[in-house]
């Protein structure tokens, strides 16, 4: 039996906003990323930038999207 492979949402992925954070920044951006979205493993901030999990809600897209304006990323969401 095959695993079926997840589909990701380009709406809920911000893999977008990290290709426009700073490198010196993104060690800041992901610690900051792992408490809004209360995980512990950088997996699972992968996961969520892909667009690969569907329980992102509003008041977490908020944060995402607050963070990724502090570093001057105005549209993070995207693939």
């Amino acid at each position: 039996m095959e695993k079926e492979a997840r589909q990701p949402n380009p709406a809920k992925a911000f893999k977008k906003g990290l290709s426009e954070i700073k490198y010196k920044d993104l060690p800041e951006v992901r610690k900051n990323l792992m408490s809004i979205l209360k995980v512990t493993t950088m997996q699972s901030v992968r996961n969520y930038a892909n667009g690969l999990v569907d329980n992102l809600d509003v008041d977490k897209a908020r944060q995402i999207e607050d963070l990724f304006a502090s570093y001057g990323v105005k549209h993070p969401w995207g693939l």
